[in-house]
């Protein structure tokens, strides 16, 4: 699981949960982006919120966003995943394509 990538991780958390909230999602790549007792979830600032969020839920003009994907959104607020399959490509499955 270590060699995974944080979106491969953070879609197999969402499956193996009932739901999770968006700020639920933002703190478990908070964590996996930072190692517990480097820094602490409450002084985190703007530094990487804007990136994930980005990624989460995707642009304007240029992707849909991992959630927006793979998972769905309950009446209740809660993202669950759906079925599709990213066989540990999420942004290839998405046709996502790396400009460098």
């Amino acid at each position: 699981m270590a060699n995974q990538s944080k979106s491969v991780r953070i879609l197999d958390l969402i499956a193996l949960s009932p739901g999770m909230r968006f700020s639920d999602i933002q703190k478990a790549l908070w964590h996996m982006t930072y190692p517990p007792g480097t820094r602490p979830w409450e002084a985190r600032g703007d530094s990487c919120r804007g990136y994930w969020c980005t990624n989460l839920l995707g642009g304007m003009h240029y992707h849909a966003g991992l959630l927006r994907f793979f998972c769905t959104k309950g009446a209740d607020g809660l993202w669950r995943r759906n079925n599709k399959p990213h066989q540990g490509k999420p942004w290839r499955t998405m046709g996502y394509k790396r400009f460098w």
